[in-house]
């Protein structure tokens, strides 16, 4: 009996794709943990989601104070330059859910959470050069996720902001030009 992979005609490998190697370059990863409830899901989704809406997060009350307090401080400070920077600072997110125990007074506790991952970077040839997201990702984390959480959820102890102290992020980039 003849060998099958013998009888096939041998298929040429396919190009490979070139890609560029940007950095290492400095980043800041930032992570939010919250119980992982099923009413939850829906203040999640929203919250999550009015990280890429110009609107939704001019209209946050803690936005609409820093954008006052700002323009008292200087009166040429460009609050739509502000609103697009933090809109453009996020550009993801990833979410993931682990277990664990904590001691609580009551003992010790198991629960479920909810873990949001931020990594944010400046790219290379950003259009504008002012634009500083590893400036803002502090205020982007802890204002737009971690405090409207625990603000608008308003019945955990605690939400907690991990941030890794100064992470590097290489990216392998496809090349441009390449399919």
């Amino acid at each position: 009996m003849a060998d099958p992979r013998k009888s096939k005609p041998r298929r040429k490998p396919a190009t490979a794709a070139k890609y560029h190697l940007e950095g290492p370059k400095p980043a800041r990863m930032f992570e939010v943990i919250l119980p992982k409830k099923l009413g939850y899901f829906s203040k999640v989704e929203e919250v999550l989601e009015d990280l890429f809406d110009e609107r939704a997060i001019r209209a946050i009350p803690f936005i609409q104070d820093a954008i006052a307090t700002r323009k008292a401080q200087a009166p040429d400070f460009d609050d739509e330059a502000f609103i697009k920077t933090l809109c453009q600072a996020s550009r993801g997110y990833s979410i993931y859910e682990m277990d664990g125990r904590y001691l609580s007074p009551r003992g010790p506790v198991d629960e479920r959470v909810l873990v949001i991952r931020f990594i944010f970077h400046n790219p290379a040839g950003a259009a504008d050069s002012r634009t500083d997201f590893l400036a803002a990702s502090l205020e982007v984390v802890n204002h737009l996720v971690a405090h409207r959480f625990a603000a608008e959820l308003g019945v955990e102890e605690e939400i907690w902001l991990l941030e890794y102290n100064q992470p590097l992020l290489a990216i392998w980039r496809k090349s441009r030009g390449e399919g």
